[in-house]
């Protein structure tokens, strides 16, 4: 299906104002992946497990929080704005993750997490914006870009904080955190210039719309798929850090998790450029059938670590075919609806994937603390090739046709 729509004459301007404010964003919220677990632990004076299971209760509430939220702020987008919602999202999280930093105990560190939860969702509100503003022909590329800059953040700020965590306390880093989130909202602000249209009354997305949206036979898949997408590696975010101090104990935890996650990312933004180059010349399902299998092979490795430098290498392959499956997944949620409802189709996607994000970490903490860190590896290899099979089956052949097969007439 194609749908016609006006091009914005800064859409070039506005993308990459938007890729180094996310790049902010991201390096901001993944300052804290390498020491959560391991503040939790410190918090509550909890064994490994212990920690565990509250880590993923602490993940696990943000991402409930965020799948019950994010349709109803993709909602308002379409109504109100895009960079509104951007600007929301962003500075309410550089607000919780301030106040995160001092919390007395972890009940009010979870609470504060499920706020962050309903507060945030950066990715979901600048693809709608990104979306919005750009000819479709070229929106696989934007697409593509934007997921570099999400993933770039997310490769400097791991080390940056985990570095930040062994040498200043862990107070201190979520305060450099949550200025970095402030910002990149200061660049979304003064930089970047939407010209936003109010979706006509008759064409306006509702809650009921929003269901039928979400149930039809465009969407669903993609949703599904983001929800499985997600719950698969966020199992292993809650105990990568405490995997690593049982392995080394006596080691700085925090700085070698947060080397593992940031080498991760540096090549999961590397395949993000080439996916982005890939889409004109393969079909979008191909991509994510590609990426999805290549990176259920890449969770199996762990299992056999014995060591923190084997278990690094391990952890930062997983990225190599990350790029691959948000580009594409993200450009076929773009493709499969029309400009208006670029919002709430987002929000959708948003929501799929925070449930995902939601239920991982919580049986991801489950699992190690019951059944040892391992193993959840297993679990999470397992995930993506059900995801796998799921794109094989129920993804159209020809769904999110290449940019370059659409009709100059429809940007």
């Amino acid at each position: 299906m194609t749908f016609s729509e006006p091009a914005s004459n800064n859409w070039q301007k506005n993308l990459y104002a938007i890729f180094i404010a996310e790049l902010l964003v991201m390096a901001g919220f993944s300052f804290v992946f390498p020491f959560m677990p391991l503040y939790i632990e410190k918090l509550g004076n909890y064994s490994y497990s212990q920690a565990a299971f509250w880590a993923g209760i602490a993940e696990g509430i943000c991402g409930i929080a965020m799948f019950l939220s994010a349709p109803l702020w993709g909602l308002l987008a379409d109504r109100t704005g895009r960079k509104p919602m951007v600007l929301r999202a962003i500075f309410g999280s550089a607000v919780v993750v301030a106040l995160i930093a001092i919390s007395p105990n972890v009940p009010f560190l979870i609470i504060m997490r499920f706020f962050q939860g309903v507060l945030s969702g950066t990715v979901a509100a600048a693809s709608a914006l990104v979306a919005a503003m750009t000819p479709r022909e070229k929106r696989p590329f934007a697409m593509g870009l934007l997921m570099t800059g999400i993933y770039i953040g997310n490769s400097c700020g791991p080390l940056i904080g985990g570095l930040a965590a062994d040498k200043y306390g862990y107070e201190t880093t979520f305060f450099i955190a949550a200025a970095a989130l402030a910002a990149g909202g200061f660049v979304v602000l003064f930089m970047v210039k939407e010209k936003f249209e109010p979706v006509k009354s008759a064409e306006r997305s509702s809650l009921g719309s929003m269901l039928r949206l979400a149930g039809s036979k465009e969407v669903l898949p993609l949703l599904i798929i983001q929800f499985a997408l997600n719950a698969g590696p966020s199992m292993v975010g809650p105990i990568i850090p405490l995997f690593i101090q049982q392995l080394n104990p006596l080691g700085q935890a925090a700085t070698e998790a947060g080397i593992a996650f940031t080498l991760a990312g540096i090549i999961a933004a590397l395949s993000a450029v080439v996916a982005g180059r890939l889409t004109t010349r393969l079909p979008l399902k191909t991509i994510l059938v590609f990426s999805c299998l290549g990176t259920c092979l890449a969770y199996l490795g762990p299992m056999t670590a014995t060591n923190v430098t084997q278990l690094t290498i391990y952890i930062a392959l997983r990225g190599l075919l990350n790029g691959g499956i948000l580009t594409a997944g993200y450009a076929l949620l773009s493709l499969s609806v029309s400009p208006a409802q670029q919002g709430v189709v987002f929000g959708l996607g948003q929501s799929a994937s925070s449930l995902g994000g939601g239920v991982g970490p919580t049986i991801g903490g489950a699992l190690g603390s019951s059944l040892g860190f391992k193993n959840v590896f297993g679990f999470t290899a397992g995930m993506y090739l059900f995801t796998t099979l799921l794109v094989v089956k129920v993804i159209p052949k020809h769904a999110g046709e290449s940019a370059e097969t659409t009709p100059k007439g429809s940007g």
